[in-house]
């Protein structure tokens, strides 16, 4: 198993329960948001219907007033209950939102509009009435307080319907709050605790193991022997197996970095990166030394014309025949290297009686040998130039470069003037 996967697998537990958690306190808050309005709305009907019941008793107790007082005043409060009851009963319709009050409303509407009926037979009838009407009274009277025992019974079976109903949305919304309070207090401190522990021995595991690839990284860098690598199937054990495996390769692969790095491949000579290193350095001991530096700047004649003509294979050949001229010229104790292209320095070296002329006429002397073997497809030309460095004077080999450069290009230009000169001849 990868290393991703056992970690992905350890944080598997606490945010399944996080999850559950935050899933079952958005459940419960959501459930405590609806009940409470549940609540809030039956607390709102109970109110309404006990308004209905004290709205119909006034208005009995009104008509009643009337037929005994024979006072039209007595009839306001009958009036002004009536619209205080429709309006009840209006409200009342739009509060109820369970379905199973619906069929008891309906109900009720009916027996209200039947009661207000009785109150306005009862109120034609009025208080002078002949023996006939008095019977119709009492009959219209009769059935009023019959409808009125019936609508205090529906009313009361509304309210206790209303009651339970309210005391239902309540115990959901506690329970919803016990679930979310075991989950959250219990369950989900547990979990976290269990994946703590593990973490903590996994993360304990893992620094051990780290710890040994660096003690490994530490006698790579030493040159001493590695332990044995880690053998677990994943990146780290990879990586500590690699590790070893490198370590086996590394001397050779840093000593090639190294021949690499500071000599040029066609010639064997160093490169400019190698040249600069070493001579800066030998600049520094020459100045505490007091000794005499020259710098031969050497340029290859016609490489371009080599190359075009013959091919880079042969401008190559002439490359290394150069650098070859320089090492049978120059002593152990020079630096000669390859800048780029076709320029090349030597870095002389050497006590206060160096003569770098005399080392120019020797690479004369040696490039006449060269062109001199029969079979030839190429001439060898070079032109030269040189800056000397007197003892103890501190220069920067970029100023030596560039000194003998300069010179190197009046040789060329002054070797150009001659053959144009020998040609018009």
């Amino acid at each position: 198993m990868s290393l991703r996967s056992k970690m992905l697998a350890m944080s598997t537990i606490p945010v399944i329960v996080l999850v559950f958690a935050v899933i079952y306190t958005v459940s419960a808050q959501r459930t405590a948001s609806r009940t409470n309005a549940e609540v809030d709305n039956a607390t709102v009907v109970r109110q309404q219907l006990s308004e209905i019941q004290d709205d119909l008793a006034v208005a009995e107790s009104s008509v009643r007033g009337f037929l005994l007082t024979a006072e039209p005043d007595v009839l306001a409060s009958y009036g002004e209950a009536v619209r205080s009851l429709r309006r009840d009963l209006a409200e009342l319709d739009t509060s109820l939102v369970d379905e199973d009050h619906r069929e008891p409303l309906a109900r009720l509407e009916e027996l209200v509009t039947e009661r207000l009926a009785t109150f306005r037979a009862t109120l034609q009838i009025g208080v002078d009435r002949t023996p006939e009407l008095q019977s119709r009274l009492e009959t219209q009277l009769l059935r009023g307080a019959e409808l009125t025992t019936t609508l205090r019974e529906l009313l009361g079976s509304m309210r206790t319907t209303n009651d339970r109903y309210a005391r239902e949305r309540i115990a959901a919304r506690e329970a919803a709050f016990d679930r979310s309070y075991r989950v959250q207090v219990i369950a989900m401190p547990l979990a976290i605790l269990a994946a703590m522990i593990l973490m903590a021995s996994f993360t304990g595991g893992m620094v051990r193991r780290v710890t040994k690839m660096r003690h490994n990284a530490v006698h790579l860098e030493q040159g001493r022997p590695l332990e044995r690598p880690d053998t677990s199937h994943d990146e780290l054990g990879s990586l500590s197996r690699a590790l070893v495996r490198t370590g086996k390769h590394l001397s050779e692969l840093q000593e090639d970095l190294r021949r690499h790095a500071t000599v040029d491949d066609l010639t064997g000579l160093a490169n400019r990166r190698g040249f600069f290193a070493l001579g800066e350095h030998e600049l520094l001991v020459a100045a505490r030394t007091r000794s005499s530096v020259a710098l031969l700047f050497v340029d290859v004649d016609g490489l371009k014309r080599v190359n075009d003509e013959l091919g880079h294979v042969v401008g190559d050949l002439l490359l290394k025949e150069t650098a070859d001229v320089i090492r049978e010229t120059i002593r152990a104790s020079d630096i000669a290297g390859r800048l780029g292209g076709d320029e090349f320095c030597v870095l002389l070296m050497g006590d206060p009686e160096l003569d770098p002329e005399r080392v120019v006429e020797r690479m004369q002397d040696t490039l006449s040998v060269h062109n001199a073997r029969p079979g030839r497809t190429y001439h060898v030309s070079l032109s030269m130039g040189i800056s000397a460095l007197p003892p103890g004077r501190s220069v920067t080999l970029e100023e030596l470069i560039d000194a003998a450069d300069e010179r190197m290009y009046e040789d060329k230009r002054a070797r150009q003037s001659v053959s144009e000169t020998a040609w018009s001849i």
